[in-house]
């Protein structure tokens, strides 16, 4: 591919992902799978804002370099290592035309980086290790993410006292807490629509239980350590029209808080919360309407045109499917959400949004 057409297609494919980016017209694309798997701008300033001020830092794995340019700009230096050389030549020139003088490419295995550093030459090492095999298998074991951070801690600590680690939103809180010894603070990020990633900051001495600390974007933070959190729960409770339903954002959902949230949960495994306070982490929906989940009712409601998003809850169907059966025409002015309730009805819940 041209050069030219090269840019022009990354720039429009990365055009809401890198918005702040692309701001600076002399910025430039190495290669089509460098801007495919690049973070974004706004989860990089949330990576920003988890260092402070004047840290040496090493990107272990920069790729395109967005987390190392926006790491930059609080640090006192960056190291930024990758194995492609065609991307890693690309890292300085780009650096230059955003403006940032502090960012050093290196070409480079980090693991083998990482065995000839000197000791103590860096506070923080971050690292995003790839998490698509060879055949584009998504990869969501840290063990089988290259590379291996596991099988690196020593190194890692040998250079610095502090790891910060981007992983897929699909791996398990409890299993990475037990892979990485060490871990202060578990952040989920996303937005409204999608758990993003799951970070850990990891710390060479830290001995604690680490605190999981939930960042939507354009929305609160949420903060909890599960040893603190409320035993009880309760679950279940009559639904009618006119009642508020809680849906946590995804991130929460991953975090799954349980009794750190307000109102009553509908179910142990139904993640809807009824009557919430207004401050809840999630959208609210005033209740319209409430039918029985049943064959009947379904094909019965099948010739109502009805329009609203489909969700499921806790229900052995899937949101397409109850879609479909439902012949339900996509719409974001109304939710229909069909779910279990404590302790075996099922519901379809007719709502419209509050927030």
């Amino acid at each position: 591919m041209a050069l030219q057409d090269l840019q022009q297609e990354c720039r429009r494919r990365a055009a809401k992902k890198l918005a702040a980016t692309l701001q600076f017209p002399d910025f430039r694309f190495p290669t089509r799978l460098s801007a495919e798997q690049s973070t974004s701008d706004d989860l990089a300033e949330l990576h920003a804002a988890m260092i402070p001020e004047g840290q040496r830092i090493v990107d272990l794995t920069c790729g395109l370099g967005i987390d190392a340019f926006h790491l930059a700009r609080k640090s006192a230096r960056v190291t930024a290592i990758d194995l492609d050389p065609t991307v890693s030549a690309a890292v300085e020139p780009n650096a230059k035309a955003l403006g940032i003088s502090n960012v050093t490419a290196v070409n480079d295995d980090c693991a083998r980086w990482l065995k000839n550093a000197s000791a103590g030459s860096y506070d923080i090492c971050f690292i995003d290790p790839a998490r698509r095999g060879e055949d584009g298998r998504r990869l969501f074991s840290l063990h089988d993410c290259r590379p291996d951070v596991t099988a690196l801690l020593p190194e890692i600590f040998r250079v610095a006292g502090r790891l910060i680690v981007k992983m897929s939103p699909m791996l398990d809180i409890d299993a990475i807490i037990r892979e990485l010894p060490g871990t202060q603070r578990v952040y989920i990020l996303g937005t409204q629509g999608e758990c993003k990633e799951i970070v850990a900051d990891v710390r060479a001495d830290f001995t604690g239980e680490p605190e999981i600390i939930v960042q939507t974007i354009d929305q609160p933070d949420f903060r909890f350590i599960r040893g603190e959190l409320p035993i009880a729960e309760t679950f279940g409770g009559e639904i009618k029209p006119g009642d508020t339903i809680g849906e946590p954002w995804p991130t929460m959902m991953k975090a799954n808080p349980r009794a750190a949230l307000s109102g009553r949960k509908l179910h142990p495994e139904t993640h809807l919360w009824l009557n919430p306070d207004p401050d809840f982490p999630g959208k609210l929906y005033k209740v319209e309407r409430i039918e029985e989940f049943s064959s009947g009712n379904i094909k019965r409601l099948a010739r109502q045109g009805l329009e609203a998003s489909v969700a499921v809850k806790n229900l052995p169907i899937t949101a397409s499917e109850l879609s479909k059966r439902l012949k339900v025409k996509e719409s974001a002015t109304s939710r229909l959400i069909g779910c279990t309730i404590s302790p075996s009805g099922r519901l379809l819940l007719f709502l419209s949004p509050l927030c």
